[in-house]
């Protein structure tokens, strides 16, 4: 089991495509989140490439076997709902297919999981 660290810790800062991570929070708060979607940091809005009112849930590999899953939202309620996503992964995930869902609703019990919106 590793740790609970912030994206300005050491052990992540530079590293985020070095290790497996589960990196919680978009590109507007969490510079590891900009990093692995490559994105500037701070990116907000339309700029995070993730669609408004929704979540992401999305696996990153990474070239040398490692692997980071990014769990962000376009705000901190949506990425609140993909984290309960993510604890449920029997409810919610076991069926997905692809690398990447998103997730939808208008409360955190009121949870949608589809694939993600075209880009």
């Amino acid at each position: 089991v590793g740790a609970a660290v912030l994206d300005s810790d050491p052990a992540v800062a530079g590293q985020e495509t070095k290790k497996n991570l589960i990196v919680v929070g978009g590109p507007a708060a969490n510079k590891a989140a900009a990093v692995l979607l490559g994105k500037p940091f701070p990116s907000y809005g339309a700029d995070s490439g993730i669609p408004e009112n929704a979540a992401i849930v999305k696996l990153v590999e990474q070239t040398d076997g490692k692997a980071a899953l990014i769990v962000a939202g376009w705000s901190a309620e949506d990425t609140q709902r993909a984290s309960r996503v993510v604890a449920q992964y029997e409810k919610y995930l076991k069926d997905q297919k692809g690398k990447e869902v998103q997730v939808t609703g208008t409360s955190l019990s009121d949870v949608k999981v589809s694939a993600p919106a075209v880009k």
